[in-house]
């Protein structure tokens, strides 16, 4: 056969190669009677982030557990004096009543004393809040608490331990510090940047940020009014757009002609993770700069979250009753205007835009309603298609449009336009909620509760005490270079001083931190 020169193209996709072979005047060859050219398909590559994510969340999950069972340990010998199948009716409390262990096979699942069982349990404190509220004692009534209810609300506040994004430690973030960084950054970007924004209170602007009755967007909108900032201002809107934790450029704030892009929101979670990434991108003036941001924002979302109040559970407990009023009233205002099959839909069936939708909840055993059928069988729903606070505000301003006259209809429609009708605890807002504001309330619960339980007081091999131990436990977050801390990690890279569990008290006995500090730092550079 003579041989000739070819050519060989190829089009490589992600997920396919395209070839085709021809001569040198690029006329497509045959070989056994076919066409040189042809497509080849196969799976395209996925990256580790799914199985990343997995892992991360796994030894979250592993680390909470080993929280959790330190501080049973805690308790563990001053509750079974007075309750010996306390934690193990715990435990089993997800069970079916034939599927509990044998000790513990009642229908209550927290208490089972002679004179108090559940019932007397969910109706002195209807949440987790009510009784966290009761143990902060902020009469100073001096009220003794058995230590079962101590355990469960600290339990409670291990369980969701919230972010850790904030800057501040305690209550070191207040209002005159604030107002600083507020006055450094407007001269930072008047003088430095030319972007010069009218000056307004700091109170003003903290108000706008920290409002949980408008969006992200709606705030920027809110800040544009307030700085009289035009749509055209890109570096000044780039920064306003940042304060209020949406996605922005970051190189826009400083140069609003830069074709870099340096992504950028400061409410996201992950944004600790990428700190050294921005600190790369931009430089140290700019940094500092976004920093400054951040701390008014944190401020300004701690101070919209506690509304005034000094403990997250009394905000919680004020939504609850919000909750419970309107509620009794909406239920009246069916009673008065809509029919008996209108009231059972809303309150007794899971039909999208209902309230038992809404809770998530049916307290009846009657049939289901949906789609103006009658549906018999599941009386529960994972998926939150029709449950969000918007699709039963539709329903109710719906059902009560054409009724004028009614000064409590007029309430409860204002109340929704304003987005405060039946507020629930448990939301996703809750997310803002830092570690900080948590903490405060688990020192005064403890602080209260020494004067009654004197174990907290004891102290160990540590020289800490166990109230001590356990506001360690609860704001210790381990650095993000540290990695794993298992000794027999395929992935993990640190360094042991000696063998033994890692605790918040004794990492810097157990593991070289300095040298793990230095190959951080050499990574940075």
């Amino acid at each position: 056969m003579e041989k000739q020169e070819y050519y060989l193209g190829l089009d490589m996709g992600t997920s396919s190669v395209g070839w085709a072979v021809t001569n040198t005047k690029y006329e497509l060859l045959r070989k056994k009677g076919k066409d040189m050219w042809g497509i080849r398909e196969f799976d395209e590559a996925k990256s580790a982030a799914e199985r990343r994510t997995h892992r991360i969340n796994r030894r979250r999950r592993q680390r909470q557990l080993v929280r959790l069972g330190l501080l049973k340990s805690y308790f563990c010998e001053e509750i079974a004096k007075i309750d010996p199948n306390f934690f193990i009716r715990l435990e089993n409390s997800k069970y079916f009543l034939e599927d509990k262990d044998e000790r513990v096979r009642t229908k209550n699942g927290v208490f089972n004393d002679d004179n108090y069982k559940d019932v007397d349990y969910y109706r002195e404190y209807p949440t987790i809040f009510h009784l966290r509220q009761a143990l902060l004692d902020i009469d100073n009534t001096g009220e003794k608490f058995d230590v079962r209810l101590v355990y469960l609300a600290l339990a409670n506040m291990f369980k969701h331990r919230g972010h850790f994004l904030l800057n501040a430690e305690g209550d070191a973030l207040n209002t005159e510090q604030v107002d600083l960084v507020y006055q450094e950054i407007l001269d930072r970007l008047e003088n430095d940047y030319e972007i010069i924004i009218e000056h307004k209170p700091i109170q003003q602007v903290t108000d706008i940020l920290g409002s949980t009755d408008i969006g992200r967007k709606k705030k920027h909108e809110e800040l544009q009014k307030l700085f009289e900032v035009a749509k055209k201002d890109k570096g000044a809107n780039e920064l306003l757009k940042c304060l209020c934790g949406l996605s922005v450029n970051a190189k826009l704030i400083f140069d609003e002609n830069a074709e870099e892009k340096v992504t950028l929101r400061i409410n996201d979670f992950s944004y600790t993770d990428k700190i050294s990434e921005l600190m790369e991108q931009l430089t140290e003036e700019e940094y500092a700069l976004i920093e400054q941001l951040k701390s008014i924002y944190d401020y300004a979302i701690l101070a919209g979250t506690l509304k005034g109040y000094d403990y997250l559970s009394c905000v919680r407990v004020e939504l609850y009753e919000k909750h419970k009023k309107d509620l009794k009233l909406l239920k009246v205002l069916y009673r008065k205007y809509k029919t008996e099959e209108e009231y059972n839909k809303m309150f007794r069936s899971n039909a999208d835009g209902t309230y038992s939708a809404y809770v998530n909840s049916l307290n009846s055993t009657d049939a289901i309603f949906k789609s103006d059928e009658v549906v018999e069988g599941s009386k529960y729903r994972r998926n939150m298609k029709g449950r969000k606070s918007e699709d039963i505000y539709a329903t109710i301003k719906k059902a009560f449009k054409d009724i004028t006259e009614d000064k409590d209809v007029s309430f409860a429609l204002e109340q929704i336009e304003k987005e405060q009708f039946l507020p629930k605890q448990l939301t996703g807002a809750n997310g803002v909620i830092p570690n900080q504001v948590h903490k405060k309330e688990m020192e005064r619960i403890l602080k209260n509760a020494e004067s009654y339980l004197p174990f907290l007081k004891d102290k160990d091999e540590s020289g800490l005490t166990v109230s001590e131990r356990i506001i360690r436990l609860f704001t210790f977050q381990i650095p993000y270079y540290v990695g794993p801390l298992g000794e027999n990690s395929k992935t993990g890279w640190i360094v042991r001083k000696e063998k033994g569990a890692v605790l918040p008290w004794n990492i810097n006995d157990k593991v070289d931190m300095s040298c793990l500090l230095y190959t951080s730092d050499a990574a940075d550079e």
